[in-house]
């Protein structure tokens, strides 16, 4: 197997392609000022101050240290390579190849299970035209996408039994964040679920496996909400999406039980519905064919549908990173299911496959041919100006500026967001066209008008349009080409 893997030409091929679209996608959309303080900002911040010593330290974040708002210890993994090369595109660009080599364990479950190689073949590109895998790759970094490919590996290790590779896969893919624990607590109900007499481990043991991943989840879990998050400052501070629900775990779980119509009309709100629907019709609803690989998009469909954060059921961002991996895995199953029932539609199937990549892709894809986004490969006014200001900013200078500087301002110990920043801060940046952060642009313009009364602050303005504010005594003009 592994030489048929090393002569896989296609498969190479379509990783290649997509290391070199995305990778240049990616790139050019933080090259003209498209990524956002959340998350490429922080992120940016977090790794830059654990190579100054300020280890996980943000200011941006409601929480300074990262690891007490999300628990994402494989965030360590990645700081050598950050101390080499420190730049945000070090992050795009590591994100973008661990998500595109996520294909090679698509590749090998589908033909572990499949035993077809144009089968394993268009799972795997499946995978890479799978749209939500385009958005958790084009929406700046977030550590949990690297649980995707790290969840397809411990389910490939899971179908060749081999349970040290796997349970590193399911620690790796742990690391990532810390609801990512639950989608291994649910892998453990998921081999507990298995058919004894088609699985090649003996009942008993196959019963102690899943209970032992289902326990060390549940302890993980416990320790890192209940221990290391609040001894950092935090906590589950994103239970406040769930409001409506309840304020806790418990209270959440009691209005499940007791307001189930309230549950209902969360889940079945159409918005919630059509995200429901783009997550299975590019696989064909192929996971709805094995019930039990539904078992491992449990935790992610939860986590999405029960919220009222609008960002988390649109598909756009990294939420679905809890679920790509699951939704894949399933489709392979089922496929397996639909192929043994019915093998003489072997290629109706694989035809079916490939209808509905093709339709997720066209439909949903951030790059699909149609809307393709050539904007951002091209520069602008804005984004010229944003270049000459972040070029004449003197290193280490504490800042705050609109939400598309900071990621290219972040390597400092004191960066802000518009609004977020401390009194007397050194230096503040505003594009007075972009209220991004403010509830209201009367609320933005109130913020301007602040410091433009400030006798601690004297004002450069720039191409008519961004006000640079500077704390006399602290803070020199920038020299910048015109005013």
């Amino acid at each position: 197997m592994q030489v048929q893997l090393r002569k896989e030409y296609f498969l190479w091929t379509i990783i290649a392609l997509y290391v070199v679209v995305f990778g240049a996608f990616t790139s050019f959309r933080h090259y003209n000022f498209y990524t956002q303080t959340w998350d490429m900002g922080a992120f940016v911040q977090t790794m830059w101050n654990t190579t100054q010593g300020r280890i996980m330290f943000n200011n941006i974040e409601e929480v300074h240290n990262t690891l007490g708002v999300h628990m994402s210890p494989w965030l360590f993994a990645l700081v050598p390579g950050y101390l080499l090369f420190q730049s945000p595109y070090y992050l795009l660009i590591v994100q973008t190849i661990a998500l595109a080599l996520g294909a090679i364990p698509a590749y090998l479950l589908a033909y572990h299970i499949l035993r077809k190689k144009s089968y394993a073949l268009a799972f795997a590109t499946n995978y890479l035209l799978y749209p939500a895998l385009h958005w958790i790759n084009s929406y700046d970094f977030h550590p949990v996408s690297f649980a995707v490919p790290f969840l397809l590996g411990a389910f490939y290790f899971f179908e060749k039994r081999n349970l040290l590779w796997m349970t590193i896969f399911l620690a790796l893919a742990a690391s990532t964040r810390e609801d990512i624990i639950l989608v291994v607590l649910f892998f453990g109900f998921f081999v507990l679920a298995q058919n004894k007499t088609d699985a090649p481990l003996k009942a008993t043991r196959e019963r102690k496996i899943g209970a032992t991943i289902a326990l060390c989840a549940i302890v993980y879990f416990l320790l890192a909400i209940k221990v290391i998050m609040p001894s950092l400052g935090g906590g589950l501070l994103r239970l406040d999406r769930y409001a409506h629900l309840g304020s806790s775990f418990s209270e959440i779980a009691t209005t499940a039980i007791t307001n189930p119509a309230l549950i209902a009309k969360t889940i079945l709100a159409p918005e919630k519905i059509l995200y429901f629907l783009w997550l299975f019709i590019p696989v064909a609803f192929l996971p709805f064919f094995s019930w039990r690989s539904l078992i491992l998009v449990i935790p992610g469909l939860v986590e999405n549908m029960l919220t009222t954060f609008p960002f988390q059921f649109t598909g756009l961002y990294q939420y679905d990173s809890v679920l790509v991996a699951g939704i894949l895995y399933g489709a392979i199953r089922g496929a397996h299911t639909v192929i043994s029932r019915w093998p003489r539609k072997r290629k109706v199937v694989l035809g079916i496959i490939i209808s509905a990549m093709i339709l997720g892709f066209t439909a949903r894809s951030p790059l699909n041919p149609f809307f393709f986004p050539t904007f951002v490969f091209r520069s602008s006014p804005r984004a010229d100006a944003f270049r000459e200001i972040v070029k004449s900013v003197p290193d280490g200078t504490p800042l705050a500026a609109n939400t598309n500087l900071i990621p290219h301002l972040s390597h400092r110990e004191h960066a802000y967001m518009l609004g977020d920043e401390p009194p007397n801060i050194d230096l503040v940046i505003i594009d007075a066209q972009d209220p991004t952060g403010f509830a209201s642009a009367e609320d933005f313009q109130s913020y301007v008008e602040r410091y433009a009364q400030s006798e601690d602050y004297s004002v450069q303005i720039f191409r008519d349009r961004y006000f640079i504010f500077h704390r006399k005594g602290a803070s020199e003009p920038l020299l910048l080409s015109s005013q």
